[in-house]
């Protein structure tokens, strides 16, 4: 009998422990309800629902609550203001999973294109590995077996001259893209025919400059062409330049 009325107590006590956490987490949970309601007084009910919603989605993935409480607060600032514009937040931000991502993931990077003269480097250098690798392979099986008249000189002029050619067109077609200042299209062809005629008087010329202009062996072009290749490729990493640059 007395064990009996032991285990009735025991249980009893056990019902009031749980009834009082119960309580208790119902009674905190109305307090958060109470103070994220207050922390959106004055958005309409739409928007309060979203930014509601929002702030739990972003509880629920564990986002720190320190950047949590500055990302609701700086939305919801915004939308006290935005909103007597007419302006759901739905609309404005996307779905809630949307903008929970967005604020997770952070601030998406600006892309600041790179400077000119990292690009006419980098396009120098490529047309120097090119004509370093047509030269040897023309020399190699020339029927003649003579050399081309085109030494160092030539090259190197004529690369740096196509490279910056080549950096001013990839500028002005990314302006185009980009919505900036853009250059009228037939402004763009006549230009890069100017640039084409102009590339040649220039080759020629120089390929007339005996001084450091003579013709190189097969071997040499060769090993030209590898040292701008590894050189081109160490500067792409070192400077950051883009494979598409602008």
């Amino acid at each position: 009998m007395g064990q009996g009325n032991s285990e009735n107590e025991n249980k009893k006590r056990n019902e009031e422990v749980a009834q009082k956490q119960t309580e208790a987490l119902q009674e905190k949970a109305t307090e958060k309800k109470v103070a994220v309601q207050n922390q959106f007084a004055g958005l309409t009910k739409r928007n309060e629902d979203y930014m509601f919603r929002l702030n739990r989605v972003l509880e629920e993935r564990d986002f720190p609550a320190e950047k949590r409480t500055a990302a609701i607060q700086e939305m919801t600032t915004e939308l006290l203001e935005k909103q007597r514009q007419g302006v759901i937040a739905a609309k404005y931000y996307g779905t809630v999973t949307e903008r929970a991502q967005e604020i997770i993931a952070g601030p998406k990077k600006v892309y600041t294109p790179p400077a000119f003269w990292k690009i006419a480097l980098d396009n120098g250098l490529m047309i120097f590995t090119l004509f370093c690798a047509m030269y040897a392979v023309l020399n190699q099986f020339s029927v003649k077996g003579g050399q081309t008249n085109n030494g160092i000189l030539t090259l190197l002029v004529t690369s740096a001259f196509a490279g910056t050619g080549m950096a001013y067109f990839y500028r002005v077609t990314g302006q185009r893209r980009s919505g900036g200042k853009k250059m009228p299209f037939w402004r763009v062809i006549l230009v890069s025919l100017a640039f084409m005629l102009l590339w040649v008087a220039i080759y020629t010329l120089i390929a007339q400059v005996p001084f450091l202009n003579q013709g190189l062996s097969v071997f040499a072009y060769a090993v030209l062409a590898v040292l701008a290749f590894g050189l081109r490729y160490l500067l792409k990493k070192k400077l950051d330049i883009p494979a598409r640059p602008f």
